[in-house]
């Protein structure tokens, strides 16, 4: 079992790190919408282009769907650990 400290340390460092995922889904959220953009008048000029501007937009909202549960869940856990921190442990059981 981990010490208060401790885990108080590792909800900082979750809280880091869910701090950087954020980042990346912003950036993810900016590719998708310039992938869709240039899809949108790639499709005018040249339908491979724009197919491939499409296949791209759609994986990169598949990345920002999974990065945005991770922040979602990783949120959750750190709220369970400062939660635990506060009820106090159960004795005799």
């Amino acid at each position: 079992m981990l010490t208060k400290e401790q885990l108080l340390d590792e909800a900082q460092k979750q809280k880091q790190a869910l701090s950087v995922m954020g980042r990346w889904r912003s950036w993810l959220f900016v590719l998708t919408t310039c992938f869709v953009v240039v899809a949108a008048f790639g499709l005018q000029r040249s339908v491979a282009f724009g197919a491939i501007c499409v296949a791209l937009a759609v994986a990169c909202f598949v990345c920002l769907l999974v990065v945005n549960l991770a922040i979602r869940n990783g949120r959750r856990n750190v709220e369970r650990m400062l939660d635990s921190l506060k009820s106090p442990p159960l004795m005799g059981k």
